[in-house]
């Protein structure tokens, strides 16, 4: 079994907003061996560990799971792949997200700003996507 304080003790600060950790996995032997869903409402929050690597994903209960930092950069513009690292740092990912609780409650409580949210991410991904494996040849 994992807890938040293993697998993400930055993000501590979400028990105190209603967030509720569910039980979560740890296979020790295995890549990405630890993960832990923590509900709430409006939104939870998936934490995995692989290889060291902690990723948060955030998710509604009518919507998909987005990674954090598309969150994060589509409420607050300013806020740039730069300062959150690559692959993004946890620590500074819980420091905004603490930050811009408000913003994210009320985003994914609209439907509509969920839409909005979904193209957002969709482009994100596509051009993270083609910086890796770039474009194919024809």
């Amino acid at each position: 079994m994992i807890t938040l304080s293993n697998i993400a003790p930055a993000f501590s600060f979400i028990l105190a907003n209603g967030l509720i950790p569910g039980t979560g996995d740890y296979k020790p032997h295995e890549f990405g061996n630890a993960n832990l869903v923590a509900a709430g409402t409006p939104f939870s929050l998936r934490f995995e560990r692989d290889r060291g690597q902690v990723f948060v994903e955030i998710g509604g209960k009518n919507s998909r799971w987005y990674k954090l930092e598309y969150v994060l950069e589509f409420v607050d513009h300013s806020i740039s792949q730069e300062e959150l690292g690559t692959p993004p740092d946890p620590a500074i990912l819980s420091k905004l997200l603490e930050q811009h609780w408000l913003v994210v409650t009320k985003l994914f409580n609209d439907p509509n700003q969920v839409a909005i949210l979904d193209d957002f991410a969709a482009r994100k991904s596509a051009v993270l996507l083609s910086a890796i494996f770039g474009k194919p040849e024809i």
